[in-house]
């Protein structure tokens, strides 16, 4: 019976199943920054999480700079709407994550940024929930790209991440690609 309410609990308020995956479609996406200094003009403009662009060509950011960072947005969907859950985005290949913000600013949520496999370079960004400051991008999780570094590919995987390890062990996921170029 406990077993039965925990699986009820989690399918009525979309936060986590009895597995521990949150409930709802994981959706990444590239923003296009519109209007921003990082406004990224080959993505599409109505990018988002229910009509996403998953690839980005960008030029790489001057060595000590974020200039031509790239925006990476997700959220988790549910018969049409956004639910909240633990996350991670993953990253391989060039470039790191450089930004990975706290989703509630001063509140009980927390984001982690680390170094996975030691290189250097930050390539996990774990968040207890997504954004509620009360200003746009709320109902998502944000994460910002950048490479100073060599020409190719980097892909980031987001993932439903209970355990706060990362998206190599999830199911629930999705991912986008951005091509480095100089």
């Amino acid at each position: 019976m406990a077993l039965a309410a925990l699986a009820l609990v989690g399918s009525s308020t979309g936060i986590a199943s009895a597995e521990g995956e949150t409930i709802g479609r994981a959706a990444s996406y590239v923003n296009p920054d519109t209007g921003a200094a990082t406004e990224n003009p080959n993505v599409n403009p109505n990018s988002e999480c229910e009509t996403p662009d998953r690839t980005d060509t960008q030029q790489i950011s001057p060595p000590g700079t974020t200039t031509n960072n790239v925006h990476n947005d997700a959220c988790f969907l549910k018969f049409g709407k956004r639910v909240n859950g633990p996350a991670s985005f993953q990253s391989s290949g060039v470039g790191v994550i450089s930004a990975c913000p706290d989703p509630d600013g001063t509140g009980p949520e927390f984001s982690r940024l680390t170094d996975t496999n030691g290189d250097g370079r930050a390539d996990l960004c774990y968040m207890s929930a997504f954004q509620t400051t009360g200003l746009p991008g709320d109902r998502e999780y944000h994460t910002r790209l950048n490479n100073t570094g060599p020409a190719g590919t980097q892909r980031v995987v987001f993932c439903s991440d209970a355990n706060a390890n990362g998206c190599r062990d999830e199911t629930n996921k999705s991912s986008i690609a951005i091509k480095w170029v100089r």
